[in-house]
């Protein structure tokens, strides 16, 4: 959020309405919008009136207090929540049409916006930051598309149903038309298949065809090269390219297209409270490598205690600072 973007919020020391804007861009930042609702909710400044009792506003109220915390805004991370969802429970052709249909910029314009539908979705410049994060990952719309086709070519070859996370709340319903590859070569259903996913597979060598960056095209040619091996067999599920139908290939397709909303939106990629971990995490480290001595009265982050203790204080002249150990300060005891 963009309050916590600005270089005049510290790191350190923050205030509790920093606090509690942390915790909001978090559960924002996650789809926790139930929690999110319910938070902003009971974090609100209570109201009292002349009498001294509570005046009781409503959650849309609250909501409208906080700037950028609107039920518009709830709903549009829900969106962001079931275009994730459908990616990963293997619904790729219904993920794309949740973009197209919200968020329509990510992706290249292949047709005219559907009357009605809400495409208020543009491109908003980021927040002014000297503390920015930039993504890891391409969030050129046609680097999206051809990976959203790819993920369904695959997904197209699977003959066994690929368990998906619980927390998934989405209706899934396993095709078990893709099963009758088990069956055999010569069965007519199952040589009708394959052809279709033979033209699905020439439709993306075209597109990658299309791509203006060479580069890039021979990228996308030697990955074509690998999932196309999918289809020389009856069971890629048991067969050495399994790894093209894990789980991690849809959860990195998700993460993509999410940080690629986030970015078309003007948001960060990754939750504050990840860019501050990330943050001092570099900061120790780098302290730790260029053998900055600890300086008295100055707290230390964690150290392992298969490490050597730190030394008393008059000893911190000649202590080297200890790196930053997130997993160390969440097994602390208070």
């Amino acid at each position: 959020m963009s309050k916590l973007q600005t270089p005049s919020n510290p790191l350190f020391g923050a205030t509790p309405e920093q606090l509690r804007d942390i915790v909001i861009d978090y559960l924002c930042h996650n789809c926790y919008t139930n929690t999110a609702r319910a938070f902003v909710k009971d974090s609100s400044v209570r109201q009292l009136d002349a009498d001294g009792d509570e005046v009781i506003s409503s959650v849309d109220e609250q909501l409208n207090e906080d700037e950028e915390i609107t039920e518009e805004f709830l709903k549009q991370v829900e969106r962001r929540q079931e275009i994730r969802r459908c990616i990963l429970a293997g619904n790729v052709d219904d993920a794309t049409d949740l973009i197209h249909k919200h968020f329509p910029s990510i992706l290249p314009d292949t047709s005219s916006p559907e009357v009605g539908s809400d495409n208020s979705t543009v491109v908003a410049s980021p927040p002014p930051s000297d503390l920015r994060y930039l993504s890891a990952t391409s969030v050129d719309p046609m680097h999206l598309s051809l990976n959203l086709r790819i993920l369904a070519f695959t997904e197209a070859c699977r003959t066994i149903p690929l368990e998906y996370p619980a927390d998934i709340k989405l209706t899934v319903k396993w095709d078990s038309s893709s099963s009758i590859r088990l069956q055999g070569e010569d069965d007519p259903k199952y040589l009708e298949q394959q052809v279709v996913l033979l033209q699905k597979l020439q439709k993306l060598y075209a597109y990658v065809q299309t791509l203006p960056n060479a580069a890039d095209g021979a990228l996308y040619m030697k990955e074509l090269e690998h999932v196309s091996g999918l289809l020389a067999y009856k069971v890629p599920e048991k067969s050495s390219m399994s790894k093209y139908l894990s789980m991690e290939r849809r959860e990195a397709v998700a993460d993509q297209i999410n940080r690629a909303i986030l970015q078309k939106l003007g948001k960060a990629p990754i939750s504050s409270v990840e860019l501050y971990t990330r943050y001092t995490h570099i900061l120790w480290e780098l302290a730790n490598q260029s053998g900055i001595n600890s300086r008295p009265g100055v707290m230390l982050p964690p150290v392992p205690r298969t490490s050597s203790p730190i030394p008393s204080k008059s000893d911190n002249e000649s202590q080297v600072v200890p790196n930053f150990d997130l997993k160390q300060l969440l097994d602390l005891k208070p």
